[in-house]
């Protein structure tokens, strides 16, 4: 019965091992499992990190000409404000010289219109003197009209 007994624990002892042994070797193929899902896994992760890193990377430079091409425009409008408020001054100065032009032609209109005012008063001045100058002729004439009639009728 020994033998009986060594045996059939023999084969208790080989069977549960069996069994130990395949859940044993089914835990570890389960693991390799998960190792092998989590690998998988982590490859998604960087290729997502990479793309996304790519496209930061894109946009960053887009970034870069979009500042490039901003200083740029800005450059060109201050330029063309410069270039604008020069063409204004200029316009301005040309506008100031003509008027100036125009003020000395009105000047010297005024000053012809002032000599000739000066000397259509003289004129008045002439004419009233010699208006008076007839009337005291005239007065003189009927005086010596006066005069010899009164001296031929006597």
């Amino acid at each position: 019965m020994n033998k009986k007994l060594t045996l059939t624990v023999t084969i208790v002892v080989g069977i549960m091992l069996g069994a130990g042994t395949t859940v044993l070797a089914d835990n570890i193929w389960q693991g390799h499992q998960n190792i092998v899902e989590t690998k998988n896994n982590i490859d998604k992760l960087v290729a997502k990190i990479n793309a996304s890193q790519s496209s930061l990377s894109d946009l960053q430079h887009q970034l870069s000409d979009a500042k490039a091409q901003y200083a740029s425009l800005k450059q060109q409008y201050g330029n063309d404000v410069a270039n604008k408020d020069a063409q204004i001054q200029q316009k301005i100065a040309e506008g100031q010289r003509a008027v100036a032009q125009k003020q000395a032609e009105v000047d010297a209109k005024q000053q012809t219109i002032n000599d000739l005012t000066s000397q259509l008063e003289a004129a008045k001045q002439t004419n009233n003197e010699l208006s008076q100058a007839i009337k005291d002729a005239q007065s003189i004439r009927d005086y010596s009209d006066n005069a010899v009639k009164s001296v031929s009728a006597k």
